[in-house]
């Protein structure tokens, strides 16, 4: 088990990298314009072929992956956004929310938040019968 450890004048606190996942997780859920979450092939098949699968991390494919080395934390997350969202301004406040909700609750230091945009969610308003329909494309006759 990866453990980080944050030193105080008392002694060290460890947490483990699932605890910094879900504590991550909790905090994508209030930014607005993603959908959810990556789930990958990778993942899922290495759940299925170990004991406990999903059990270990509750949502076990869920793509938010923190890499724990001794002397800083990568955060890697994958995901799917709303159509209509400007991804550059969702990625920097993606990356400042956690780094700062994180630090504050943890007392860790993150070096680097990696966001992967693995797909675009279009409404039902840009579908017409399965086929994607750009809005404005449509020309009236008379």
């Amino acid at each position: 088990m990866e453990l980080a450890s944050v030193l105080t004048d008392k002694g060290s606190i460890n947490i483990s990298r699932a605890t910094i996942e879900t504590l991550t997780r909790l905090i994508l859920q209030d930014i607005n314009g993603i959908i959810h979450l990556k789930r990958t092939n990778l993942r899922k098949r290495t759940a299925l072929l170990t004991e406990n699968g999903d059990k270990e991390n509750g949502n076990g494919a869920q793509e938010v992956r923190v890499e724990i080395k001794p002397d800083t934390i990568i955060i890697n997350l994958y995901l799917i956004i709303q159509y209509g969202i400007k991804i550059p301004d969702l990625t920097w406040e993606v990356q400042t929310k956690i780094k700062e909700k994180l630090k504050k609750v943890t007392n860790l230091e993150i070096e680097q938040i990696d966001v992967h945009i693995q797909g675009i969610r279009f409404s039902k308003k840009y579908h017409n019968r399965g086929t994607l329909v750009a809005p404005g494309t449509f020309l009236k006759i008379f």
